[in-house]
């Protein structure tokens, strides 16, 4: 069984000919924090690197991972067998959609959305999923936590840098305050913004660069 490896030696496979993990989801993780008694909801959770290095960072209570692609849960759950993970539930389901098995019971969310608005789409269905957002608009996004979580809890998200101004209206427009935001670089500059929005929260941005 060929698979690779993420932090603390965690295994991972991911789908021949789908989409794969990047830095991004690394980047992502890497900013997102949480109790031990928390209750995590990664939504498009793909093959699962997100809910794998949650639950290794920081044990919460419970995650539920879920994706609206059934090859892509199905991978995420065979990870998560992998690494004799516990405590997480893999779900094929839309998130929009989510709210009505578990309304408002969530303390985090993270979500590596599928940003892309235009531009050339893969023919591959995983692949079209995870970079446009025919299946998760940054609106649907934010309702969607609203929904999700508990007043006060959390949603960790990235977005390309170009698209921050956007994100941040629509979050706030839904009673979702930006509490930071990170940008990342690479060498031809900045191309990432990972966002933290509190529900029901103040408007208190702290810039992260």
């Amino acid at each position: 069984m060929n698979y690779d490896f993420l932090e603390g030696g965690v295994k991972i496979i991911q789908a021949e000919g789908g989409y794969h993990f990047s830095s991004d989801a690394i980047a992502l993780a890497k900013f997102f924090v949480c109790k031990k008694s928390a209750t995590v909801i990664d939504i498009g959770c793909g093959s699962g690197v997100l809910t794998l290095f949650i639950k290794n960072a920081f044990n919460p209570k419970k995650i539920v991972a879920v994706d609206i692609n059934p090859r892509a849960a199905e991978l995420c759950a065979e990870n998560v067998k992998l690494n004799e993970f516990e405590n997480i539930e893999v779900k094929t389901a839309d998130a929009r959609e989510l709210y009505r098995e578990m309304p408002n019971l969530a303390d985090a969310i993270i979500c590596n959305p599928p940003y892309f608005n235009n531009g050339k789409k893969s023919a591959n269905e995983t692949k079209l999923s995870a970079r446009h957002d025919d299946t998760l608009t940054l609106t649907d996004l934010a309702v969607a936590a609203t929904r999700l979580l508990k007043c006060g809890g959390e949603v960790f998200f990235c977005v390309p840098s170009a698209r921050t101004a956007e994100a941040v209206q629509i979050f706030q427009n839904n009673n979702l305050a930006i509490k930071q935001i990170k940008f990342i670089s690479n060498p031809k500059g900045v191309y990432l913004a990972l966002l933290k929005a509190k529900y029901c929260g103040k408007n208190a941005v702290e810039i992260i660069i």
